[in-house]
């Protein structure tokens, strides 16, 4: 038997510090999601609308609901924006959903222009 004890490990700073749940990335994201789907399938209905000639018929109905689901995508981004900042916590959400939040914004930005 050694008389000397056992060394104990040695924690660094970085093995002490956790990371604390971004939850205005993870609503960024949700709503980031939700907002470029419903606008994807708006726009693609509003594509098929035009080819068909029946866009005047919905028209209205089609660009009230793109504005409702780039409304989600305008506060996806704002709270994506918003999750960036704060200490010890995951930004990868707040990315993802300012990312997806501004993509939603551009769709339906891109299917109004060439509605006309």
């Amino acid at each position: 038997m050694s008389d000397n004890p056992e060394p104990h490990p040695v924690s660094t700073p970085s093995q002490q510090i956790s990371k604390e749940p971004n939850t205005l990335g993870k609503a960024s994201l949700v709503m980031g999601i939700l907002g470029s789907i419903a606008v994807f399938f708006v726009a693609l209905c509003a594509g098929v609308a035009q080819q068909q000639g029946w866009l005047p018929v919905v028209g209205t109905l089609l660009f009230i609901f793109g504005g409702t689901a780039m409304f989600v995508g305008l506060i996806s981004t704002l709270l994506g924006f918003l999750g960036l900042f704060g200490r010890n916590r995951s930004r990868a959400t707040a990315v993802a959903g300012l990312v997806l939040g501004i993509i939603t914004v551009l769709i339906f930005t891109v299917v109004v222009q060439n509605a006309r």
